[in-house]
């Protein structure tokens, strides 16, 4: 390589993270606010919060989830911009002759003021982003992005497309399910792709949504309406393939009356707020979160169907294992690159991480199938959730539990 450029063109850092997503800036700010000389390349910046409006896409966010975020410094942000679910409510209406099967479960079942909130991501992302700009030892690489990256002794040198040099202890790779960190590291993936897209949009409604999140269990997949501010929800609609597109490619009165019928009309007469948008889903897991002076977080990890929220509440845990792993080193004054260290993030996460990897894989093939007998299967269990309260119980202490990998952060602690 030819180093003959300017020292403006090198720099040096505690900590280099590939991606400003959520996840990659959450991590990014934790520990910045530590003091740490963090790096963040990001090649598609978000437009200024002030000057952002809430997306198509938002996330549930669980109370661990939060928890991580508020330690972030985004508590005033997260009750300003957050929607409370206080109840979730399954409904299976897969058999045309049969009546649908309906369960709620109602925060307060656990002592709960409510199970999550509901953020728009582009609020998130905005809002993570400019607190990022703001924290004097961040410095954010934007508008270019990682070609590469090699190991020299103790330290990573990414070069960035601008050119710029990087060195770091460690590169954490938060830049999505096509990670060129973890290719160049040499990590394996498996890719499983479910023949399904999923739509999303956001919906004003004619009745209030009484902060109740609504999902149908339908063949094609399901069909989520999570609520938003005000007589608004967003909706997460996953189809096969075939049918998604030919829905996406609807007019606009042709898709609102298609989401009309899609909803049983139970929030009332619909209309869009924000154009729908579609990406395939697929299951993609890589075969180690490690590599020599790398580290993998979020979807660069494991990508999974929107099917029980899971997606972003997994990257964030991921998050607040690696931000404790490294602060804990570094207060011991080890080497944040090491083996040792990293194999340590390694073993807290992959059993949380395996765990929801499959439930949700097994959850979407429940969910979205033809077979009479699944569908037969399916309703008998919601059945017996609904009427056997310490079942349900027990459902939602499971499906809200934040992980088997318990740190300060999703606790509510300091890092």
């Amino acid at each position: 390589m030819d180093f003959s450029m300017s020292e403006d063109k090198k720099y040096s850092a505690d900590l280099l993270i590939i991606g400003g997503g959520v996840a990659g800036l959450t991590l990014g700010v934790l520990l910045g606010r530590t003091g740490l000389n963090v790096h963040i390349v990001e090649p598609f910046p978000p437009k200024p919060f002030s000057g952002t409006d809430a997306s198509s896409r938002t996330v549930a966010l669980m109370q661990s989830s939060l928890n991580v975020l508020r330690g972030a410094g985004l508590a005033d942000f997260c009750e300003e911009y957050g929607t409370k679910m206080e109840v979730m409510r399954i409904i299976d209406d897969s058999v045309a002759k049969q009546e649908p099967i309906t369960s709620e479960f109602e925060s307060f079942d656990l002592g709960m003021p409510y199970f999550s909130m509901n953020i728009p991501n582009s609020l998130l992302r905005a809002r993570l982003y400019e607190d990022a700009g703001s924290i004097k030892n961040i410095t954010v690489h934007e508008n270019t992005a990682l070609t590469d990256f090699v190991l020299e002794g103790a330290r990573v040198r990414a070069t960035l497309e601008n050119g710029t040099f990087v060195n770091a202890p460690l590169i954490v790779g938060a830049d999505g399910r096509e990670s060129l960190v973890r290719k160049t590291a040499g990590i394996k993936a498996s890719k499983k792709p479910y023949g399904q897209n999923a739509i999303t949009c956001i919906i004003n409604h004619s009745h209030a949504h009484n902060n109740t999140s609504t999902e149908f269990h339908r063949s094609g997949g399901p069909f989520a309406l999570v609520p938003m501010a005000g007589n608004q929800s967003s909706v997460v609609w996953v189809e096969k393939a075939a049918r998604a597109e030919e829905i996406i490619k609807l007019s606009k009165q042709d898709f609102e009356a298609a989401l009309q019928k899609a909803t049983n009309d139970i929030l009332g007469g619909i209309t869009l707020a924000e154009n729908p948008q579609m990406w395939p889903l697929c299951t993609i897991k890589a075969k180690s979160l490690i590599a020599p002076r790398t580290a993998l977080i979020a979807e660069a990890a494991h990508v999974m169907s929107p099917i029980t929220a899971q997606g972003l509440n997994l990257s964030l845990r991921d998050v607040a294992a690696l931000a404790e792993t490294l602060i804990d080193a570094l207060r011991v004054g080890a080497d944040i690159g090491s083996d040792v260290i990293l194999r340590g993030y390694e073993k807290r996460r992959h059993l949380d991480i395996d765990t929801r990897s499959f439930g949700v894989d097994k959850m979407n093939k429940i969910v979205s199938n033809d077979s009479a007998a699944i569908k037969d299967f399916r309703r008998i269990g919601l059945k017996l959730v609904t009427n056997f309260s310490p079942l349900r119980t027990i459902a939602m202490q499971h499906g809200l539990a934040p992980s088997l990998d318990q740190g300060r952060l999703v606790r509510g602690e300091g890092l």
